[in-house]
């Protein structure tokens, strides 16, 4: 098996922001950052409801929904990391989720990361060289009512073996 090389490409916030927008498959089912912050620890996601994205019975496509949901985390932990020097290998391993209503209307979804978060996955990542965690989301519509619910399992792996114990005890963001 080869191994995976890991980009140390570092993207402002901006450019990153940028180039998820203008993903085809983003693109296409009408998915946007439609807010970021400079250190990507707090995202904005709009659905727009469109042609593009809408089913026989005039609501949004799960599938559309679920392609807003998985991204999002493991590109947040690779760029809050990888702007700090250490690149991680970093995927989303499993997502559970729960359609809630229809959605006939544009939706919202917000992904936050705390320093809690990074400290606990240095922390983890210290000692077993791997870790995952879970987050929950809520999609939204202009209404304000939850849609789909979302549990995601982020997996993140220490793969180029970096001495993170000096780390761990930083605030690092």
């Amino acid at each position: 098996m080869s191994k995976i090389k890991i980009s140390n490409h570092k993207f402002s916030s901006k450019i990153l922001r940028k180039i998820l927008n203008y993903f085809p498959p983003l693109l296409v089912n009408r998915i946007k950052i439609v807010e970021n912050d400079s250190d990507f620890m707090n995202l904005k996601v709009e659905i727009k409801y469109s042609w593009f994205n809408k089913n026989l019975q005039k609501s949004i496509f799960g599938g559309t929904i679920f392609s807003a949901v998985d991204p999002y985390y493991a590109v947040m932990y690779w760029q809050i990391f990888n702007n700090k020097n250490i690149p991680m290998e970093i995927w989303i391993k499993k997502v559970d989720i729960r359609y809630c209503k229809a959605a006939t209307s544009n939706l919202e979804i917000f992904f936050k990361l705390t320093n809690f978060d990074i400290k606990n996955a240095l922390n983890n990542l210290s000692k077993e060289n791997k870790f995952e965690v879970w987050h929950k989301v809520s999609v939204v519509d202009t209404n304000q009512e939850i849609c789909a619910e979302a549990n995601v399992l982020v997996h993140i792996k220490n793969s180029q073996n970096h001495n993170l114990s000096k780390l761990k005890t930083q605030c690092y963001i």
